[in-house]
């Protein structure tokens, strides 16, 4: 486990009309570490990005990251001033552009198109760009328009992005969704090759990328902690098998 918590949530709530859907959660990150968010539908991992990214504001708690409280904070400060960047389950590119224009206005901070037009494609930018199209292996794909992508790509694209932005906290919500087994596998790598230079939070519900990517995993049930800890001590913790892993059969996984 690595030392540094970069995220501590400390007592974290949030209730719309009577339903608290997010109830005194209490979890750290660690800088660096990949950190997966676990549990049924309906157990609050949404609700608990939304009020890390900003786009919710929390009934009581703090949201501690590096140590200062960005609970409540708007969406855009948190993006800018704190470098968390967010990535949602389905595929948000620019259809009409290419994959290389992509990454390049996401590099220019996707501040507006004519804006990025201006960007200017120095040797270092162009270098950046390399490097983010290699390791999201879509370097040999760079000028095919974004639309023509398959639904893996598509996903590696949006994540590509997303780094190129340069966030130190980086939340994937389901990246491994809709894709093939192949394409999971290369994701979780993926993911993998992130985790050092980013911190990573990502929700998922493939157990088996999960168990491939995980450091840490907290499992939420009903807005609340149910447990946290190795993929080993979760999936052998009998509430979590009660609750959430156990098959329709009632069999553990």
């Amino acid at each position: 486990m690595k030392d540094n918590v970069l995220l501590d949530i400390r007592d974290l709530s949030v209730s719309f009309s009577g339903f608290h859907a997010v109830s005194g959660v209490n979890i750290q990150v660690h800088e660096g570490e990949i950190h997966v968010i676990i549990g049924p539908n309906g157990a609050g991992k949404s609700t608990l990005m939304d009020l890390i990214t900003g786009k919710t504001k929390p009934t009581s708690g703090e949201i501690l990251y590096e140590g200062k409280n960005i609970a409540g904070k708007e969406p855009g400060v948190i993006a800018s001033q704190y470098n968390i960047g967010r990535k949602f389950q389905g595929p948000n590119v620019f259809d009409n552009m290419t994959v290389y224009e992509n990454i390049e206005i996401a590099l220019a901070g996707y501040t507006t198109i004519s804006k990025a037009f201006a960007f200017r494609r120095t040797a270092a930018v162009k270098e950046k760009i390399k490097e983010i199209l290699d390791l999201i292996q879509l370097y040999d794909q760079r000028d095919r328009m974004a639309t023509e992508l398959a639904h893996g790509q598509r996903q590696w694209l949006e994540i590509g992005m997303v780094i190129a932005q340069s966030p130190k906290l980086i939340i994937l919500d389901e990246p491994a969704a809709g894709m093939t087994d192949k394409e999971t596998y290369k994701t979780g790598e993926l993911v993998k090759k992130l985790a050092g230079e980013h911190t990573l939070i990502v929700i998922e519900h493939d157990m088996e990328f999960v168990e491939q990517i995980a450091e840490t995993v907290t499992v939420l049930h009903q807005g609340k902690v149910l447990a946290n800890g190795t993929f080993s001590e979760v999936k052998a913790n009998p509430e979590v098998v009660s609750v959430y892993l156990q098959d329709e059969n009632g069999e553990g996984f």
